[in-house]
């Protein structure tokens, strides 16, 4: 047994995704993740802005599909520099 915590996997468990299967998804799953409508789901996947796996008559989504959909939507008024007071870009302070 040990007496102290020596690297990080002793403290701190991290998971490993890259030997784990995809976690299935479907719209209403995403949809609550996101906290969109369905509708808007089912709009991104149909324009192919978030990808989807038609079986059937289901759409589905892996999971690592949505995290990826969602790590490439950043606010483009935080990433140009320009942030205003209150996320108001529309009318920023004079």
């Amino acid at each position: 047994m040990k007496d102290h915590l020596t690297t990080t996997e002793d403290f701190i468990k991290i998971p490993d995704y890259q030997n784990q299967q995809p976690r299935i998804l479907t719209i209403q799953e995403v949809a609550k993740l996101l906290r969109v409508h369905r509708s808007t789901i089912s709009r991104y996947a149909q324009a192919g802005i978030l990808k989807s796996y038609v079986l059937g008559n289901r759409r589905l989504f892996k999971d690592s599909d949505v995290w990826s959909f969602f790590d490439n939507q950043v606010a483009q008024n935080c990433v140009s520099g320009k942030e205003y007071p209150h996320g108001n870009s529309r009318y920023p302070e004079t």
